[in-house]
C-alpha cells in the first residue's frame, strides 16, 4: 500500500524526470533539451536543478494539459472553465462532459490525472526545498518551490472539496508521512504559511517575491479576508508577470488549452452558460478573442467556437500578475462599497486595452461585486481562476449557487447538477485516511 501511494507522488518518475533547465524570475518554466537522471544523481546539488524542473513540468501540465497522451491531456485551467461558465464541451469523452453538467464521479479519470499531477507538482517542489536545506544556498529557487506549494494547496482549495491529503515523502527515504484530510480553509491556511516562507527567501523587490505575494492575497480571498488581501499585494507593480512557459518541443510541453481546443475542438468557449455565464463571445471583448469558422466540434454536433486567447502550441499561461494584484484591490474596494476605487482600478485596467471607462459612482455594494467580479472574469479569462471566483461568491458573499453558475437544462440533455467542486479521486484510497470528501459544499 505504502508503495502505491509513493508512486502516487511521482517519487519512481523522478528517475525519468525532464530536465527543463534553470529559468529566469520571470518565467514559472523554460524548457530545453531533456536528459534521463538517475537516482544517485538527485541527493546532490545538481539534483536540485532536476527537482525543480520535474515540480515545473508537473505543475505545467496540471494547469494548461498538454498533447500527450491519448486524445491529449486536459489541465485544470479547461476543466475548471467547464464546471464554471467559460467553455462549452464540444467533445465525446464522458469524463469532460462530467465537469460541463457538473456531476463528476471519483473515477473521473482526467479529474484524478489532474490531481496526481498537481500532488507531484508539489512533492518534487518540497523536496526541492528539503534538499537546499541540506546544501544551503540557492535562496530564489527555494521561494520559488515554496510558492510553487503554495499554489498547489490554493488550486486544491479553490476547485476540489474538502477532504484532500498531503502526503510526504522524506527525503531521505524513510517511510512515507500519510497526509490528513483536510477542510478548504486549512489548505487556504497551509498555503498562506507556505508563501510566507517564500516571501522570506526571496530577494526582496524580486519577482518571486511578488510571486508569492499574489499567491497569499488569492489565499486570503478564499478565508473571506479580503482588506489583508488587498494589503499583501500593494507593493506588486502593475508590469509584473510570472508566466507558466510551454514550447513546441515535445507533445508534453505544449500548450494543453491551445491543443485541446483549436487543434481538437473539444472546448467550446461559452456565452451566457446556463443562464448565469458571462457573454464571452457576444461581448466582444478584446480579452477574450475567438473565431467561428462555421465548424463543428469533435462531436460533430456543437456549433464549435474557437478561444484565440492562446493560439499557438507554445504560448504562456500567466500565472500571476499584477493586474490580478490590483483586481485584488478593487474586490477590497468593491466589498466596502467605495466606489470611486473600484472605478479608479477598473478604469486604470480597462485603458491599457483601449476599452473605455465606465461610470460606477450609482452602484450598490452588490453591483459593484457584480461588476467587479464579470471584469476580473474577462481578464483572468481561461487561467484556472473562474470556478474558485464563483464559489468564492457563493462562500463569503452568501450568494446562491443557482445565482452564479450555470442552471437549468444542459445543451446536451439533461440538466446542470447543483454540485460544484471536483471530488477526492478513488485513487486516493491507497491512503488508509482517506475518507472522500468531508463535504460538498462550495
Amino acid at each position: 500500500m505504502k508503495r502505491a501511494i509513493r508512486n502516487s507522488l511521482g517519487l519512481i518518475g523522478l528517475l525519468t524526470m525532464l530536465i527543463f533547465g534553470i529559468s529566469s524570475c520571470d518565467s514559472m518554466l523554460e524548457v530545453t533539451d531533456p536528459d534521463i537522471v538517475t537516482p544517485d544523481n538527485l541527493n546532490s546539488e545538481a539534483g536540485i536543478a532536476t527537482l525543480r524542473a520535474g515540480s515545473l513540468g508537473d505543475l505545467a501540465v496540471a494547469i494548461s494539459g498538454s498533447a500527450a497522451g491519448h486524445g491529449a491531456t486536459t489541465g485544470l485551467i479547461i476543466m475548471s472553465g467547464l464546471m464554471a461558465d467559460e467553455y462549452d464541451y464540444s467533445g465525446t469523452f464522458p469524463t469532460r462532459r462530467e465537469a460541463d453538467t457538473r456531476i463528476v464521479q471519483n473515477v473521473n479519470f482526467d479529474i484524478d490525472r489532474i490531481y496526481g499531477n498537481l500532488h507531484r507538482a508539489r512533492a518534487s517542489a518540497e523536496a526541492t526545498v528539503d534538499l537546499i536545506n541540506t546544501f544551503g544556498g540557492f535562496d530564489n529557487t527555494k521561494s520559488e518551490m515554496e510558492s510553487v506549494v503554495g499554489y498547489v494547496y490554493i488550486l486544491f482549495a479553490e476547485t476540489y472539496c474538502s477532504g484532500i491529503s498531503f502526503s510526504k515523502a522524506p527525503a531521505d527515504g524513510g517511510d512515507l508521512i500519510l497526509g490528513e484530510p483536510q477542510t478548504t480553509d486549512q489548505m487556504f491556511q497551509a498555503a498562506i504559511n507556505w508563501f510566507d516562507d517564500a516571501i522570506a527567501d526571496a530577494t526582496p523587490g524580486s519577482d518571486l517575491e511578488y510571486l508569492a505575494r499574489v499567491g497569499k492575497a488569492r489565499a486570503l480571498l478564499g478565508l473571506g479576508q479580503i482588506s489583508d488581501a488587498a494589503d499583501e499585494v500593494s507593493s506588486v507593480p502593475d508590469d509584473f508577470v510570472y508566466n507558466v512557459e510551454h514550447s513546441e518541443n515535445s507533445l508534453r510541453q505544449q500548450n494543453g488549452v491551445y491543443i485541446m481546443s483549436t487543434v481538437r475542438r473539444q472546448f467550446s468557449i461559452a456565452d451566457g452558460k446556463g443562464g448565469n455565464g458571462l457573454m464571452y463571445r457576444s461581448s466582444n471583448d478584446p480579452r477574450t478573442p475567438w473565431e467561428d469558422n462555421g465548424a463543428f466540434g469533435q462531436d460533430d454536433i456543437t456549433p464549435y467556437y474557437n478561444q484565440l486567447k492562446y493560439d499557438d502550441a507554445s504560448d504562456p499561461i500567466v500565472f500571476a500578475s499584477g493586474i490580478e494584484a490590483r483586481l485584488i484591490e478593487a474586490e477590497a474596494a468593491a466589498q466596502a462599497t467605495q466606489n470611486a476605487t473600484v472605478e479608479s482600478i477598473h478604469t486604470a485596467l480597462r485603458a491599457t486595452i483601449g476599452l473605455p471607462p465606465e461610470d460606477l459612482s450609482g452602484m450598490t455594494q452588490n453591483q459593484l461585486l457584480n461588476y467587479h467580479f464579470a471584469e476580473r472574469a474577462f481578464w483572468l479569462y481561461s487561467t484556472a481562476h473562474r470556478q474558485g471566483d464563483l464559489r468564492r461568491l457563493v462562500r463569503v458573499y452568501g450568494r446562491s449557487v443557482s445565482d452564479v453558475f450555470p442552471t437549468g437544462d444542459y445543451f446536451k440533455g439533461g440538466s446542470y447538477d447543483s454540485n460544484v467542486v471536483f471530488p477526492v479521486p478513488q485513487s486516493e484510497a491507497n491512503n488508509p485516511n482517506y475518507v472522500g470528501c468531508l463535504d460538498t459544499n462550495p
